[in-house]
């Protein structure tokens, strides 16, 4: 049996891993994308957490699921129980609201970050032990939920104050926890771990592009540019984006250091790790900032994918790939048969044709009134499913429709219309069982803080 690291980050753009927007100081993800396998066309499944995650850890596309606010259904099966149930070690580590085990995210871990371990090793300081302690004394009353995120965004806003714990855990920290775990454990392992680094609320690192800006700024700036939204000042974006650069470097590092610590405890010859980030990220490139769920471009749904581990040489798959690979690619090199309920397929096995005509969606929302987005690698078709809209283009090139397309891009048009029609209609006759998920007024609190909007 192999050991399994799989590695997810938040928010992480494809072109800033590699190519002209990357920023230079990177070290680990240049080489991951040189040595490993790597997927240069590989997108998520959805464009923000919530919905993304019941892909990445099923198999299966959101739309299959009963609900994203809902979170992972119990009658889906989730890759920490069926590893489990191989006889691996499963330990989960994140500190993103949205996987909570309130969203059933924790099955089939023996061990998750948050839920068996409680908040030890934070910091705070007596005002914000003050703040927290209030919001765990909030009874579900909106009004009093209200009011509390009223003084932490004005606190953040006027102020630049980061009021209550840290949004997230750093990856220096979580580093730890993964460490900690492996060093007891006495049989194969699964790790998942997911970074929040690069998700919104940037924080400036000293030795990265974004030294220089303080922390008060770079708060303040948050709320400012998340309360504007596109209407925010092109300074105000740029600074943004430089701290979200300099938040890549940092987790650049402590990915780097997680390699290193792992391969001294497990070893690395026999490992499967595998990397990919939940959806990307806009600076207002076309009117959207940070990753709505609605945002079906380029910037906010290609994501960097990559494999690497025992029978798996390096190079590069053009195909369009995505996050629903994932699971069968990560069961078939444990030598375990993947549920029947997966749609994706395993990209790193002999028989994956990466030249095969291929198409992949990302979902938006409902299957009724949200968004698809299909792609066949060279074109790429986004359908308002409100409106019945559609915007076809090329898939590198400004999402506008093409008025008077030629012969080749009427074929790819068709196919890719009809693909999407039919990808409606296969998720409107999957059978799916509806789960009882009550979140509470911390939990809602927590997303707010994070920038999510209700």
């Amino acid at each position: 049996m192999k050991n399994i690291v799989f590695i997810t980050v938040d928010s992480l753009r494809a072109d800033y891993v590699s190519g002209p927007k990357a920023p230079a100081s990177l070290e680990t993800l240049p080489r991951m994308t040189e040595e490993w396998l790597t997927c240069s066309t590989a997108y998520a499944n959805a464009p923000y957490t919530k919905q993304s995650f019941l892909s990445i850890l099923s198999g299966s596309y959101p739309w299959t699921f009963e609900s994203a606010e809902t979170g992972f259904d119990p009658d889906r099966v989730h890759i920490a129980e069926r590893l489990s149930e191989e006889g691996y070690a499963t330990g989960g580590f994140h500190s993103n609201t949205y996987l909570s085990p309130t969203y059933n995210y924790d099955r089939g871990f023996d061990y998750y970050l948050g839920r068996d371990s409680g908040d030890d090793g934070d910091t705070e300081s007596r005002l914000t032990s003050l703040f927290n302690t209030a919001v765990e004394r909030a009874v579900a009353t909106e009004e009093l939920s209200d009011l509390i995120y009223w003084t932490y965004q004005n606190a953040g806003k006027r102020l630049g104050i980061q009021l209550g714990s840290n949004l997230y855990k750093p990856a220096e920290e979580l580093n730890q926890h993964i460490v900690n775990w492996t060093q007891r454990q006495s049989k194969p392992v699964f790790i998942w771990a997911h970074y929040m680094d690069v998700h919104n609320p940037y924080y400036p690192h000293e030795g990265t592009v974004s030294e220089g800006i303080s922390r008060r700024r770079a708060v303040k700036l948050f709320h400012k540019v998340n309360e504007q939204r596109s209407e925010a000042a092109e300074g105000d974006i740029d600074t943004l984006e430089r701290l979200y650069r300099g938040e890549i470097e940092y987790f650049d590092r402590q990915l780097g250091n997680l390699l290193e610590r792992l391969d001294e405890t497990i070893g690395s010859e026999e490992t499967l790790l595998v990397f990919t980030s939940d959806h990307g990220e806009a600076f207002n490139e076309k009117g959207r900032v940070f990753h709505p769920g609605s945002a079906l471009y380029e910037e906010n749904i290609r994501v960097p994918m990559m494999i690497d581990g025992p029978d798996i040489s390096g190079g590069e798959i053009e195909s369009p790939v995505s996050h629903i690979d994932l699971v069968p690619t990560i069961l078939n090199r444990a030598g375990i048969e993947a549920p029947k309920s997966v749609d994706g397929r395993d990209i790193a096995g002999y028989d994956f044709d990466a030249t095969s005509d291929r198409i992949v969606f990302t979902e938006s929302y409902d299957h009724e009134d949200g968004g698809l987005m299909g792609t066949d690698g060279e074109y790429k078709l986004i359908r308002d499913l409100e409106t019945g809209e559609d915007l076809f283009c090329r898939r590198n090139s400004e999402p506008e429709k093409i008025n008077q397309p030629d012969e080749t891009e009427s074929i790819a048009y068709d196919r890719l219309a009809g693909a999407l029609d039919d990808h409606v209609q296969s998720v409107t006759n999957a059978e799916v069982a509806a789960t009882d998920g009550e979140i509470s007024e911390n939990v809602r609190l927590q997303l707010r803080k994070l920038g999510y909007k209700e």
